[in-house]
């Protein structure tokens, strides 16, 4: 495994937009539209494995304006895949900051890395959920 600054700067980017409010355009951009894409969100509903419920998911949430504070992205890579994870803080309009974990897994297509996993968690602590 090698450390890729190339992967850091796509996630970078990616969390830009979402301070924009332009993540629709990013994640059609980022997201591989090959077969096996998978999405897993927070939401117990939110998973998402083809590209219907895909581009239905991207298109809800599309023009959402969240300010994304990152706090340890670390991203690999070695051959053609590679691999970002880190904690973030999602900072909601009324200044309530949310605990993230994030991971992707990328490969290349055509020379460009895309997205073909995605997981989203809120850190909840054990005790909070009676473990």
């Amino acid at each position: 495994m090698q450390p890729c600054d190339e992967l850091k700067n796509i996630v970078l980017q990616h969390y830009g937009k979402f301070q924009s409010g332009e993540q629709a355009h990013s994640i059609e951009d980022t997201y591989s539209c090959q077969e096996g894409v998978v999405i897993i969100s927070n939401d117990p509903n939110e998973w998402f494995d083809d590209r219907s419920s895909i581009d239905s998911f991207i298109k809800a949430g599309g023009s959402s304006q969240l300010d994304i504070e990152v706090h340890n992205l670390v991203a690999y890579c070695e051959g053609s895949e590679g691999w970002t994870a880190d904690r973030v803080t999602v900072m909601l309009p009324n200044g309530v900051g949310i605990p993230v974990r994030h991971t992707c897994i990328f490969h290349q297509e055509d020379g460009a890395w895309k997205m073909v996993h995605l997981h989203v968690s809120i850190a909840v602590p054990n005790e909070s959920i009676g473990m």
